[in-house]
């Protein structure tokens, strides 16, 4: 399973690039809140329950463990790049 005990919501900030519906102005989602929780969460999108993703496309080809390994690499290089582009305009 993912982590996500400390997140400070580095995917939530950027998923305007996915889901530009969900995109507040600024890539941020619309329901994050200040204090950065989701303010649907119970209701969230697909898009950001990993583990109704995992079962709907990637149960099949590949297990659990990778695939929470891929997942949180990804956020570890997310979190790289909004810290390396902080205060640059987006």
């Amino acid at each position: 399973m993912i982590d996500c005990k400390n997140c400070k919501a580095y995917c939530c900030r950027r998923i305007g690039l996915l889901r530009p519906d969900l995109d507040r102005g600024d890539l941020a989602c619309i329901h994050l809140t200040e204090d950065n929780k989701c303010d649907i969460y119970e209701n969230r999108p697909l898009i950001c329950n990993t583990d109704r993703v995992y079962e709907a496309f990637f149960k099949g080809i590949m297990t659990r463990e990778e695939y929470d390994k891929v997942n949180s690499e990804s956020c570890r290089n997310l979190q790289l790049i909004i810290e390396q582009n902080r205060g640059v305009d987006t």
